[in-house]
């Protein structure tokens, strides 16, 4: 393993590896694993391509949350335009230095909340995949956060929140609540990856049918 980069801003340690055997990188934060490619860009980890098939029909995609880029990657060379947000600007510079982000993708520095607030734009896709370590912090769950996302998304648009945990753990049994409240059904679709599991939660208008996502052969529980 090669360290070919570190940041460390007195609250978080990122760093960014190469895999000697493989080429592959990974963006990792403690035992955090965020992002992990192959020596062409293209994503390695399963819970990143469940979120990419369920926004696989979104042209116009506002990813809240970046790290390595994977997804937005995906996203972008698959024909979407994306717009990736995140709190920390190291990990755009990451992304484009060492992960194949796109310059296509716009990339803006700032907090999540913050930009919702301040915006007026829509996307037909919205990704969430928010975390310090393993959780969600605490302001991303919230109602008012789940008004906001509602206010960014157009009309028959998809929600697609990344929880790193079971499907009924009480952070994704919250996202599931929050969702409901502001009109969109979800869909919690687990992901295991060794011992680790992840729920991807596919929110849409109630109605709307389920898209590429349910044909990935992970388990989905409604």
């Amino acid at each position: 393993m090669i360290v070919l980069a570190t940041h460390d801003d007195g609250e978080r340690r990122l760093r960014v590896i190469e895999l000697q055997h493989d080429g592959s990188r990974a963006y990792v934060e403690g035992d955090a694993l965020y992002t992990h490619i192959d020596r062409d860009g293209e994503n390695l980890l399963a819970y990143v391509e469940t979120m990419r098939g369920a926004l696989a029909a979104s042209a116009r995609v506002l990813l809240l949350g970046t790290a390595g880029g994977a997804l937005a990657t995906a996203l972008s060379r698959r024909g979407a335009e994306v717009t990736a947000v995140d709190d920390m600007a190291w990990a755009f510079t990451a992304a484009r230095r060492w992960f194949h982000l796109p310059s296509r993708i716009e990339c803006v520095h700032a907090d999540a909340r913050a930009f919702l607030r301040g915006g007026r734009r829509r996307w037909n896709g919205v990704a969430v995949d928010l975390f310090r370590g393993m959780e969600i912090p605490d302001q991303f769950m919230t109602s008012e956060f789940g008004d906001l996302l509602l206010g960014a998304l157009e009309p028959g648009g998809v929600v697609v929140w990344n929880v790193a945990d079971a499907p009924f753990s009480w952070t994704a049994a919250w996202v599931g609540r929050a969702m409901r409240r502001i009109g969109l059904v979800p869909e919690m679709i687990q992901v295991t990856n060794d011992e680790y599991s992840n729920t991807v939660v596919v929110c849409r208008a109630p109605g709307r049918a389920a898209g590429p996502a349910r044909r990935l052969g992970v388990q989905l529980l409604k």
